[in-house]
């Protein structure tokens, strides 16, 4: 039941943070990396470079929910059994967060004067703490997943050949190996 709802938040948090943190973002490095004012030569190089290692990171940052969402597409139900239950239901709580304040900002137009205003700051406020939760969540639920091994009974040729089994106690109904000629042996007493 949980799972399926860990999937959407993941799903609901890569699409918020492509809609919420990609334009500021890149807006931020559209100032900061601003080309052509190094000098020639290597300092033009060195900036170039450095500014496409923010790119790069930047992207890998943002598109953190989507490469989670299809590791546990692949490997499916045993990957969500590692995960921490305290950091999914963060995640739960932040996405739960998140999808309220887009409702009341969806709503707020409908609403008048003073409460339309007070909706859209509450309504921000509670976005902005909702990614952070949801962010929040999903990091550390994947960085601190634990390793579940597969069922051993799912696994095909798990299951051994059927074996003799030995009782050493209670001394009255001891018994002992067959002898390796195939004979039978007689049940010692004790």
């Amino acid at each position: 039941m949980v799972r399926p709802l860990y999937l959407a938040a993941l799903l609901t948090l890569q699409l918020a943070l492509m809609a919420k943190l990609a334009p500021p973002l890149a807006q931020a490095l559209r100032i900061d990396a601003l080309s052509d004012l190094a000098p020639e030569g290597w300092p033009a190089m060195l900036q170039f470079v450095e500014t496409s290692l923010a790119v790069a990171g930047a992207a890998l940052a943002l598109a953190f929910p989507g490469f989670a969402l299809a590791r546990h597409q692949r490997a499916g139900v045993l990957r969500f059994l590692g995960l921490p239950g305290w950091a999914v239901a963060l995640a739960l709580a932040g996405t739960s967060l998140l999808g309220a304040a887009a409702l009341v900002l969806a709503l707020a137009p409908m609403l008048a004067g003073e409460a339309r205003s007070t909706a859209v700051l509450l309504a921000r406020s509670g976005f902005a703490g909702g990614l952070a939760l949801a962010t929040a969540g999903v990091l550390c639920a994947e960085i601190l997943r634990h390793s579940v091994a597969a069922a051993r009974a799912a696994q095909p040729g798990a299951c051994r050949a059927p074996g003799r089994i030995e009782v050493t106690y209670p001394p009255e109904l001891r018994t002992r190996a067959l002898p390796h000629d195939g004979s039978r042996a007689q049940a010692r007493p004790a």
